[in-house]
């Protein structure tokens, strides 16, 4: 079995690939946070001759940015467990140097998958999450409505 930890940001993500022993199989691996960063990875499954069937994917689960690569990873038909960061960064402190870097923070997202010692985030259903991304852009454009009010009232220049 091989266990591959993602270190999920903004623009480019991290990914290290150990064995059952927790042994970093190359060093980790940059990708986009796009189609073709994500087809980058699945390069490296190919490239490393790793199944689908003996391979298991852990990500932190990091503001709104994982969703595009869950979902690419779940229609390549990848088995992909979400985390919470709070249990990746108490496994870092079983680690003597406790360094923090993107790097290190998929190999640990790694061995956590490798030990198992974790519990998934539940997903809400896509239509939920539609909801809630409208709902926080109808929050947003209100506060930028009364923003614009109170700078009229006030007598802002340059309205």
């Amino acid at each position: 079995m091989y266990y591959c930890g993602i270190d999920i940001a903004k623009r480019s993500h991290e990914a290290s690939v150990i064995d059952e022993a927790g042994k970093a199989l190359l060093d980790s691996l940059s990708f986009s946070n796009s189609k073709e960063g994500c087809e980058k990875l699945l390069a490296l499954f190919e490239r490393l001759a790793i199944v689908k069937d003996n391979l298991l994917i852990g990500m932190k689960a990091t503001g709104h940015y994982w969703l595009s690569v869950h979902a690419y990873l779940l229609e390549q038909g990848y088995e992909v467990r979400v985390i919470n960061p709070i249990q990746s960064e108490a496994f870092r402190k079983m680690y003597i140097r406790q360094t923090k870097n993107d790097s290190k923070d998929s190999f640990i997202i790694a061995q956590v998958m490798r030990f198992g010692q974790f519990s998934t985030t539940q997903l809400s259903e896509e239509a939920i999450v539609a909801m809630r991304q409208l709902s926080r852009y109808r929050l947003a454009l209100v506060d930028a409505c009364g923003n614009c009010k109170r700078r009229v009232i006030a007598g802002v220049p340059g309205i």
